[in-house]
């Protein structure tokens, strides 16, 4: 803290008797109590102490935990998710059926009622539940209205994607999806220009296994099941599929001489912050290392690996082969 912002002590007048203190006191929010950080001034001359507007954000600190331990909406989601929709508060507050008034408090950091934070969760979480909630609202414009049905349902649809993907999919020993983390790795693997399905598959196999022999954990969380073109991601489809809806990605049915396929065209950067040191530097070294192999090429080689050739037809592979990997 810059304690140059008060030279003499408000208090006695005392000049240059104003130190800055960082402590931890006790706040109360529905009679539980919260530890958080308090910066103040005192004057070593009168003992008085003092804040700025700007240094009292104790109380909302405190709000905060006790929203983060009952596992409600935080202030700034509520707006994120207001701004996502293209809302003002005075549309949000007819979709909620709430006044203006409620919205911009619980924004600015009220505490909301129960009540009201399971109707924020339900909406926020839901596409559906909040299609609903437009369908319903008295005073919004139609125009409004129809804009946000049209992305809404754009929402749902991915929703129903993203709950059909991991009701499927199946996951490495002890490990979980990222959803995030493997859109990235998707993106990674597929830049700059695309890549067929068949290679991708293959490069998020060796990625994986690769980086399971090194670490003894995969990159993405997924398992891979033995089919007659190789090793492939548990539920590829539907995980290409939801990114292609999240606009990450976009499928093609391409013909590149004689062959013919479905090729993943990368449509974002990929944000490499997603990964750490050694995973991007595997990533990075997997790509360089298959960039002149066909989809052909990559998949024969994926049929020599002890993996494939262990695994009966069908079944999902076990990470324990990544230990005897060729490349």
């Amino acid at each position: 803290m810059d304690n140059k912002l008060f030279d003499i002590c408000p208090n006695c007048a005392g000049e240059g008797t104003i130190q800055a203190v960082s402590a931890t006191e006790i706040r109360t929010v529905n009679k539980e109590a919260f530890e958080v950080p308090v910066n103040y001034f005192a004057c070593q001359r009168c003992g008085e102490s003092f804040q700025t507007m700007e240094m009292d954000d104790s109380l909302a600190l405190a709000r905060d935990l006790y929203r983060d331990k009952h596992g409600m909406v935080r202030p700034a989601q509520l707006t994120a998710w207001r701004k996502s929709l293209g809302l003002s508060q005075v549309e949000l507050a007819a979709v909620l059926g709430w006044g203006v008034a409620t919205v911009s408090r619980y924004e600015n950091g009220k505490l909301q009622s129960d009540a009201h934070d399971k109707a924020m969760r339900m909406a926020m979480s839901s596409a559906e539940t909040a299609m609903e909630l437009v369908r319903t609202a008295a005073d919004l414009a139609p125009q409004v209205r129809s804009r946000l049905l049209a992305d809404l349902e754009k929402k749902a649809a991915a929703q129903a994607l993203e709950k059909a993907f991991l009701a499927s999919v199946r996951t490495a020993p002890a490990e979980g999806i990222h959803l995030e983390k493997l859109g990235q790795l998707v993106l990674l693997l597929s830049e700059p220009e695309g890549v067929f399905v068949t290679k991708l598959n293959k490069l998020l196999f060796y990625s994986d296994f690769s980086f399971y022999k090194q670490r003894g954990r995969s990159l993405s969380g997924l398992a891979y099941e033995r089919l007659p073109y190789g090793p492939v991601p548990s539920a590829f489809r539907l995980l290409f599929s939801l990114l292609e809806q999240r606009g990450l990605i976009r499928q093609v049915e391409v013909k590149v001489g004689v062959v013919e396929g479905t090729q993943v065209l990368p449509l974002l950067a990929s944000d490499r912050n997603c990964f750490d040191e050694e995973e991007l530097a595997l990533l990075l070294d997997i790509k360089k290392r298959f960039a002149r192999m066909t989809a052909n090429d990559i998949s024969e080689a994926s049929h020599r690996e002890q993996a494939w050739v262990a695994t009966p037809m069908g079944m999902t592979i076990s990470y324990q082969h990544a230990a005897a990997l060729s490349f």
